[in-house]
């Protein structure tokens, strides 16, 4: 459960920070940031505009899917949204003290582009209104997506980032620059159905012979690469099957396995997975703790984001806040 969670806040986190909608008469206030109400309409929309994306990766049952004990996942990631809502407003306001706020014409360019990519996907304008996001929502967004953009840039030229503190984060996660890799081709004769299910037994021996047919040719010495675009059913076939370089527990154990046995050079036996017949070919592979100079770029990106992360709670925290926790249980998923 805790790896759906973490899955589903990095969802939010990476989608556009929502825009926040201005009060209008009659309308409760689902929260209220440093004096700035957000409408129940508003919040409404951006549930479900982020239901959506979370739904397309689980499954419309993650909703009742218990995270904590008596705590639905809908009520969690409710919890989830009042709170980046007020991560958005409080960058704004601090943006706005910084002069990062985007120009109006900076915002109207990307509000059209955003606008002409909608136009050209019917299916996922029908949904956007059956949601009831309109132009002034979408506009919103915009800007608040460019000044997230302006105070993350900002933050990050002028935040600065040691090499001892790198160093330190380097010697602190050394196992994780640490590269045990294969780099492999493959021939993929499939034993199932575009559904993924397991076709019959005839059709499945015919595959089999397909494979040791394959198999006898590659053993032979004839091109890996052009036997891959004949025979292969795997999508890697029109590059020859190359599969690239990949670690452990990214393929099925079975692959795997024969993978990380062989030599570079060498073709396996036929291998069997749920997927049909495997013949491997070990191109490359490394195994080695990869130099503090190789990822120091990668380690300074990583302590800038963790700083970011840290400056908007710190931000978040400071700011006045009051939650209307009744308007919010009253809007459901």
């Amino acid at each position: 459960m805790k790896k759906i969670m973490s899955v589903a806040v990095s969802i939010l986190l990476g989608l556009s920070m929502t825009a926040c909608g201005s009060s209008k008469k009659g309308e409760e206030a689902v929260v209220t940031i440093n004096g700035k109400e957000i409408t129940s309409s508003y919040y409404e929309k951006t549930l479900g505009l982020y239901k959506q994306s979370v739904e397309s990766m689980y499954g419309p049952e993650i909703w009742d899917t218990e995270v904590e004990k008596g705590v639905k996942y809908k009520d969690k990631f409710k919890d989830m949204m009042v709170q980046q809502i007020i991560d958005a407003q409080v960058i704004y306001d601090q943006a706005k003290k910084e002069n990062l706020i985007p120009s109006k014409e900076e915002v109207d360019k990307k509000f059209k582009e955003l606008k002409k990519n909608i136009d050209s996907d019917a299916e996922y304008k029908k949904n956007l209104e059956k949601i009831g996001i309109d132009d002034e929502y979408l506009k919103n967004q915009q800007e608040q997506d460019l000044v997230l953009q302006n105070y993350k840039s900002n933050f990050e030229k002028t935040t600065k980032i040691s090499d001892d503190e790198m160093k330190k984060y380097y010697e602190e996660h050394k196992k994780e620059y640490y590269k045990d890799e294969v780099k492999a081709s493959h021939i993929l004769i499939s034993t199932v159905d575009k559904n993924n299910k397991p076709v019959p037994e005839a059709k499945k021996k015919e595959a089999k012979k397909k494979a040791e047919e394959a198999l006898k040719k590659a053993k032979a010495g004839e091109e890996f690469a052009e036997l891959a675009k004949k025979y292969s059913d795997d999508g890697s076939a029109s590059k020859g099957g190359d599969l690239g370089f990949f670690g452990k527990g990214k393929m099925v154990p079975e692959f795997e396995k024969a993978a990380y046995s062989l030599k570079v050079g060498q073709i396996s036996d036929i291998v069997e997975s749920q997927y049909g017949y495997h013949i491997i070919k070990l191109t490359d592979k490394v195994n080695e703790q990869v130099p503090y100079e190789k990822v120091k770029d990668s380690i300074k990106t990583t302590l800038l984001s963790t700083k970011l992360e840290q400056q908007i709670k710190k931000l978040s925290s400071e700011a006045k806040v009051e939650k209307n926790e009744d308007a919010i249980k009253k809007i459901k998923l």
